[in-house]
């Protein structure tokens, strides 16, 4: 059973190229060797398709959680691409990000990986706690090392109000995001596919992002307002994410 929504259509127009874009503790900007420790899908309240990863970090064991979204919401048709001003189709990043991460720790697209219901602890908003829930995990990709290249970012805190919608605070808060991921030698998945005789990207990565790197996300806020709604977690299940 693969995963749908996922499959690439063969008219998206080619956009994978290498580009230096604009544990449980928040890591400095760099370079990060890791194994897959967990893999697993759910959707957003808006319907999004998300994939949840939890990194451990080998330098110390620690845990890196990061969610990135491969498709849009229900409103835009959970499509993994878009259209770009010219009309052409481009893959979402997220879908990229995913599906690089499946090619390096699998060999094949994420679209061919198959999820396996399983039952872990994950932590529930209403009863504040962790307990045991079915999702969908990837198991192909489990325990498969890769090197990730980790942004720190300043944003604002959210809180969830009673309609179960996420608002953002005036408070700040610190997390990582996830810029780049390569082969555990450096290569990136672009310089891998094109045989590339040297790993070089890696460095020019480092180059411009430095440990001292905070991407600031940050929003001066006097007034509460509603987050996107198809890019945020919910707490509903996601056992019944494929037919």
């Amino acid at each position: 059973m693969t995963i749908q929504g996922l499959a690439i259509d063969t008219d998206v127009e080619e956009s994978v190229t290498d580009t230096l874009g604009g544990g449980s503790y928040i890591k400095s900007t760099g370079l990060y060797p890791v194994t897959v420790d967990m893999a697993y899908l759910s959707k957003s309240v808006g319907g999004a398709l998300a994939l949840n990863l939890h990194f451990k970090a080998v330098e110390d064991n620690s845990m890196i959680r990061q969610t990135i979204y491969m498709t849009s919401g229900d409103k835009k048709g959970n499509k993994n691409h878009y259209f770009d001003k010219n009309k052409k189709k481009r893959l979402l990043p997220g879908m990229i990000t995913a599906d690089q991460i499946a090619t390096i720790t699998a060999g094949k697209s994420m679209a061919a990986l198959t999820p396996e219901q399983k039952t872990i602890k994950l932590w529930d908003y209403e009863s504040q706690a962790e307990k045991p829930t079915q999702v969908p995990v990837l198991t192909e990709i489990l325990g498969q090392p890769l090197l990730v290249g980790l942004h720190k970012i300043r944003d604002n805190k959210v809180i969830k109000d009673s309609n179960n919608k996420y608002i953002r605070q005036a408070a700040e808060k610190f997390l990582n995001e996830m810029d780049k991921v390569f082969y555990p030698d450096g290569f990136s998945v672009t310089e891998k596919t094109a045989e590339a005789a040297e790993a070089l990207f890696h460095h020019k990565w480092q180059d411009k992002f430095g440990p001292d790197y905070v991407n600031d996300k940050y929003v001066e806020i006097e007034s509460e307002e509603d987050d996107d709604e198809d890019a945020l977690p919910s707490a509903e299940s996601t056992a019944s994410l494929f037919g």
